[in-house]
């Protein structure tokens, strides 16, 4: 009866999962085999005097190698390492082949963008193009290099990059089904890139923000826009932080052309390389005391220089020197490396 239950159980067992059925089979092959050639052999052969010698045996038995230093003598013996010798080496292969074969199928779904992804406080970026490849670049320089990324696109048709902390999901980034499986819920940010040049891609990237922020509402998500005029309905979608790139590049060649130094600077903020722009909590000494406070020790300490301050929401550049700082402020400062305050 007992034989005759584990049979049922790896049959339903194999409806599911063949690889799993094998496995079991396997098991139980081994474990017919360490129980059978024990009871059958202890009184009458030395070689079998614990189940450690007949599991020994029946490991050898079912790999074929075949050491030959343990040999049943009895008829039940015999019987049972016939089953060995015969069933044994052909789930063993069946088994390995059947695992490789999920293993490879898990794989391709994921380089395919089929799999589900269980990555949890990651980035998502909708959308893949040149920009794409360089906002990774940089964020593996960045302070949130550790954080996991998931790619989401219907263009492409295969995962774009070589990396281990990046997975790739197939599909319409503003559908629900799509971002499920990028697991949305669990993600700490979402950048949104304009899939063309165009005004009409605006409509798409809002479609997606929405989708967003509807299934995750504490997610900081960053989109790209190309025409200013539809700002507004991003801002209503609950966009966290919108970057118009046409009036950046505009507004940058114009003011190169005026002063050629502020190209070179922009460039070093903008990067991960040389100073950088840095949020600093204000320290408990400062509050309720003039921003110009603020200015010698935090050069002189850190070589750090404070450029503004972020407040409720909204940034202060440049503040007049009789500011005075509030429980919350955050400090803008430009540095080499992050002040440790």
């Amino acid at each position: 009866m007992l034989i005759v239950a584990i049979v049922k159980r790896l049959a339903k067992i194999s409806g599911k999962n063949r690889a799993g059925m094998l496995f079991f089979a396997t098991l139980f092959i081994i474990a017919l085999g360490t129980f059978g050639s024990y009871l059958a052999e202890r009184h009458v052969n030395d070689q079998f005097k614990n189940l450690g010698d007949g599991l020994w045996w029946t490991v050898v038995t079912i790999s074929t190698v075949g050491y030959g230093d343990k040999v049943p003598i009895t008829l039940a013996g015999r019987i049972i390492g016939g089953i060995c010798m015969i069933g044994g080496p052909v789930l063993m292969v069946s088994m390995i082949g059947s695992v490789g074969v999920s293993l490879y199928d898990r794989w391709m779904k994921g380089v395919k963008g089929m799999a589900q992804v269980n990555k949890k406080g990651h980035i998502i970026i909708c959308g893949w193009n040149k920009r794409a490849e360089d906002i990774i670049h940089e964020l593996s320089l960045s302070l949130l290099r550790d954080l996991p990324i998931v790619i989401i696109d219907d263009v492409i048709d295969t995962k774009p990059v070589d990396d281990p902390r990046v997975s790739f999901v197939k599909g319409n980034a503003s559908e629900l089904s799509t971002l499920k499986r990028a697991n949305i819920a669990e993600a700490k940010y979402a950048v949104v890139l304009a899939e063309s040049d165009t005004p009409v891609a605006d409509q798409k990237t809002v479609l997606t923000v929405l989708a967003i922020e509807k299934n995750n509402p504490t997610i900081t998500t960053l989109a790209e826009l190309v025409d200013a005029n539809n700002e507004e309905h991003l801002n209503e979608a609950g966009c966290s932080i919108i970057i118009n790139s046409s009036i950046l590049s505009s507004r940058l060649l114009a003011m190169s052309l005026q002063n050629p130094a502020v190209n070179t600077i922009i460039k070093e903020l903008i990067s991960q390389y040389g100073n950088e722009i840095y949020r600093v909590p204000v320290l408990q000494k400062y509050i309720g005391h003039p921003f110009l406070e603020t200015l010698p020790e935090l050069k002189k300490s850190y070589s750090s220089i404070v450029i503004g301050i972020e407040r409720e929401g909204k940034t202060i550049v440049n503040p007049s020197s009789d500011e005075i700082l509030k429980t919350g402020d955050i400090l803008l400062v430009i540095s080499e490396e992050a002040p440790p305050l």
